[in-house]
């Protein structure tokens, strides 16, 4: 029996380190600053009038370890395109989340979020499409033949995939947080055609895109709590360890899950890695008293706050 624990124990941690949390972005600035300063470069579509994506009031979607974190990117100009880096994969699987509202109807069907190699450049992947009327998602190397129906001022999940072995990039919407990874995706398409006429080899940032006609923005809408990583569960995880630290806002202890700096009396939620609630507990004494968990990667959120955990 021992040996069998420790066997898991080994495949649980193995997991763990294969299935890595490449990127998290919740715009956490000062409202109104630019995120040009933040990290993310103008790498494209400068324009007379260089219009760096501001920061705008956050996102909130139910379960998502995003959700609620400082504000929120909007993509509402009509010159700068902007990145942010990761490091670079080269094989696997790459997943990038987001939450997405959409203000208003554009001038123009464009792409607005995108994969970039690690140095971007002019070829993209997986791009993320909207509509001209802002009522339609979808995917494609170029402006798809039909779109996933969404409303508008509402807040919706985007996850993106793209799959170094079949070498295609995938799209799925959701309004509420799934529990796993759909069998049907809302749009495919490969690699190997369009525009770019390119298959990616490398993958190492993800960009947000603002396009125009007529001097008229071509999209209207807010980004929010983006994640990359290398696996569908990995995008449902937060910063932080199980180990106290300066950083960490929570640890077990026992049977008991310590939360620092507590106010008696305030919520404490606990989400599987899947986005699940599991648990909700009011901070007694600086504390709360564990359900009894299976084993696994849990969130905890305490206000604003999230974190990872491991039982």
């Amino acid at each position: 029996m021992k040996k069998i624990t420790l066997l898991f124990s080994f495949i649980i941690c193995v997991l763990f380190v294969n299935a890595q949390t490449l990127l998290v972005e919740d715009f956490n600035y000062t409202i109104g600053s630019d995120i040009k300063s933040q990290g993310w470069p103008i790498h494209s579509g400068s324009g007379a009038t260089k219009d760096s994506i501001l920061v705008v009031d956050g996102l909130t979607f139910t379960g998502y370890p995003g959700s609620g974190i400082g504000g929120a990117a909007a993509v509402t100009g009509k010159y700068c395109d902007q990145n942010k880096s990761f490091t670079g994969q080269t094989s696997g699987t790459v997943y990038a989340a987001f939450m997405v509202k959409v203000l208003g109807a554009g001038a123009l069907a464009t792409y607005f979020a995108h994969f970039g190699p690690s140095t971007i450049g002019s070829t993209y992947f997986t791009r993320i499409w909207i509509n001209a009327t802002g009522n339609g998602l979808g995917i494609g190397s170029s402006a798809p033949s039909s779109y996933t129906t969404i409303d508008q001022n509402t807040t919706y999940l985007v996850i993106m995939k793209y799959d170094f072995t079949s070498k295609i990039s995938s799209f799925y919407l959701f309004s509420t947080i799934p529990s796993s990874e759909p069998t049907t995706e809302n749009g495919t398409f490969t690699e190997t055609t369009g525009p770019a006429a390119t298959t990616p080899t490398n993958l190492g940032s993800f960009a947000l895109r603002q396009n125009q006609s007529s001097g008229a923005a071509g999209q209207n809408l807010v980004v929010d709590g983006i994640r990359v990583a290398t696996s569908w569960a990995a995008l449902f995880t937060s910063t932080g360890l199980n180990n106290p630290t300066t950083e960490s806002i929570a640890y077990v202890s026992g049977k008991d899950l310590v939360i620092k700096n507590a106010t008696n009396g305030s919520t404490v939620e606990i989400f599987s890695a899947l986005g699940a609630k599991v648990q909700t507990a009011v901070i007694e004494n600086g504390k709360i008293e564990l359900n009894n968990l299976q084993r696994g990667m849990y969130i905890v959120r305490v206000g604003k706050q999230t974190q990872k955990i491991l039982l």
